[in-house]
Order: structure tokens, then sequence, then C-alpha cells
């Protein structure tokens, strides 16, 4: 017991130093709750209330992911994008703008080519925003 209660400790200690701890919480914390409510609904045998929680349980987890996972790095972002060098804001944002009208379902384009672009803006943005101002 005492293993776990570091474990949990080290885990929260390591989001906490990557400033991911709170979005971590709110994702795990309500997946949690959820599927413990489906289990106690199904310990109680009602199945429907059952099926909504862990329905309910599953959508959470899968509206609250971190798209910005889905572009591996600065490097790949850039290329999505088809910027170089240290592009601001505005660059950022006009790139994106370009790549979603090729990448767009509307424009011919599939729903994973816009999430990796908008994966990559936010990427980039996330960047910019947590870079240390310069003097």
């Amino acid at each position: 017991m005492i293993l776990a209660a570091i474990a949990v400790l080290g885990l929260a200690w390591w989001l906490h130093s990557k400033g991911e701890l709170m979005p971590a919480l709110k994702r795990w914390g309500a997946v949690a709750a959820l599927a413990l409510l489906a289990a106690r609904f199904l310990e109680t045998g009602r199945w429907p209330l059952a099926l909504a929680a862990a329905g309910a349980a599953a959508w959470w987890w899968y509206a609250a992911r971190d798209r910005t996972r889905e572009v591996g790095s600065t490097r790949e972002a850039l290329t999505v994008l088809g910027l170089t060098g240290d592009p601001g804001p505005a660059e950022i944002h006009a790139a994106w703008r370009r790549a979603l009208a090729t990448a767009h379902p509307d424009a011919g384009g599939s729903d994973a080519a816009t999430q990796r672009a908008t994966a990559a803006r936010d990427l980039l943005l996330a960047e910019l925003a947590n870079r240390p101002p310069s003097r």
C-alpha cells in the first residue's frame, strides 16, 4: 500500500513538473468516476444506466484527449504546416489556414489530415506560449 502511494505521488510530481497535472486529473478523474459509477450500476442490475455511464466515460476519454500528441515534434509540426525557421503566431495561423484549404474534408482532404494540421498548429502555439520572454 505504501509503495502504491509513493508511486501515485511520484506520478503526480512528474505530471506537475511537466505542467500536465490538471489536464491529467480532469481526464482521468472524470473517466474513473464514470467507470466506478458504471460498475456500481452493474452490481445493482441497472443495465441501461451502466451502459450510459460506460458510454459517457468512453466519450469523455475521447473528447479530453490531447491532440498535440498527434504530431511528435516541432520539426514534424513545421513540416506539416510547410513552415521553416522560427515562425511567429501570425505565420503559424496563416500556414494553418493554407493547410486546411487542402486538408479539410470539404476540399477533398480527410478528417485525419485536418486533425494533424490543427495538432501541428496547437503544438507550435503552445511552444511559443511556453517560451521564456526574450530581452
